[in-house]
């Protein structure tokens, strides 16, 4: 199995994983998808999907990890009085109430105090695989969500566990908290905090609280070329999947260039004794530092950090 970001068309297959995460209660289940799918185009929402190299019950897409980054009052208010329907409130009042932050409220957390999130899908498909199969799916999980969401200063990340084995898993992590259990919809409302990774520092969540801010200030079309990168795709691929031109992508390049010349020039001149390089060799610097300094793709608020 493999994990891999999600695509706008795995969108109706990974609510399917789960039906009661979907969060229609209070709209109906026509509003809810049209909610989720509004999420695909904004900066709150990160997704991932789990894949099976052979299809299982039928589909290959076995498990899914999705969520959104939401006000500090949201998670205020969820953690003070929690009740079953996490979900269902956040689609219910996403197109009334400013719940789910934009790109400037995230920039302004990353250069802060940090953000909240709400984890809203991280479950698997029921029935279709073994214990060692849904073990690794379980890992998975874990670690997919680690990777791709690494980089930003999180602050809580909340999360309704519904059902008896996801509920058992929030609390076998040892970094979920329990913060209250509703019986009678089978559900709990789990927690990740600081002070909890704190107690559990070698757990697979503790690398989500080892922020650094970034140096390189890469602007939001430098860090989209960056993040395309990272999959190691060709000039014409990233022009493709960026909708520009060859010659566009490697201005890009040219101003990222600039960018780690200016701000951090040692990983160009690293192992280049005049320090020079070819294209290609700088290219690869940067993709290789980005991937271990994610927070460099993320975004960030400078003028709030100088402040």
């Amino acid at each position: 199995m493999y994990w891999r970001p999600l695509a706008e068309v795995d969108l109706a297959e990974c609510l399917e994983t789960q039906p009661a995460c979907i969060g229609d209660r209070i709209v109906g289940r026509r509003a809810a998808l049209r909610v989720w799918k509004s999420f695909l185009d904004t900066p709150c929402f990160l997704a991932n999907v789990i894949e099976s190299e052979r299809p299982l019950g039928g589909r290959r897409i076995v498990a899914c990890g999705m969520g959104v980054f939401v006000t500090r009052a949201f998670a205020d208010r969820e953690l003070g009085n929690p009740t079953p329907g996490l979900n269902a409130r956040i689609i219910g009042v996403a197109s009334r109430e400013p719940v789910v932050l934009g790109r400037a409220d995230i920039a302004a957390g990353n250069a802060g105090t940090g953000v909240d999130f709400v984890n809203m899908y991280g479950t698997w498909r029921d029935g279709v695989m073994n214990a060692d199969q849904l073990a690794e799916v379980h890992a998975l999980l874990g670690t997919s969500f680690v990777e791709h969401f690494g980089g930003y200063r999180f602050n809580r990340v909340l999360k309704e566990a519904i059902g008896r084995s996801r509920i058992a898993l929030a609390r076998a992590t040892g970094t979920y908290r329990l913060v209250a259990e509703f019986p009678a919809a089978e559900s709990a409302l789990a927690v990740v905090t600081r002070e909890s990774v704190l107690a559990a520092p070698y757990s697979v969540a503790a690398r989500l609280y080892r922020f650094q801010a970034p140096v390189l200030r890469l602007r939001p079309a430098e860090q989209r070329l960056l993040a395309a990168a990272l999959a190691g795709k060709t000039d014409a691929e990233l022009s493709a999947d960026l909708g520009l031109s060859v010659e566009a992508i490697k201005k890009r390049w040219m101003s990222v260039f600039a960018r780690v010349d200016q701000f951090k020039p040692g990983i160009l001149s690293e192992g280049e004794p005049d320090g020079s390089g070819r294209g290609p060799q700088k290219r690869h610097r940067i993709v290789a530092y980005v991937r271990t300094h994610p927070e460099e793709l993320r975004p960030f608020a400078w003028e709030s950090a100088k402040r």
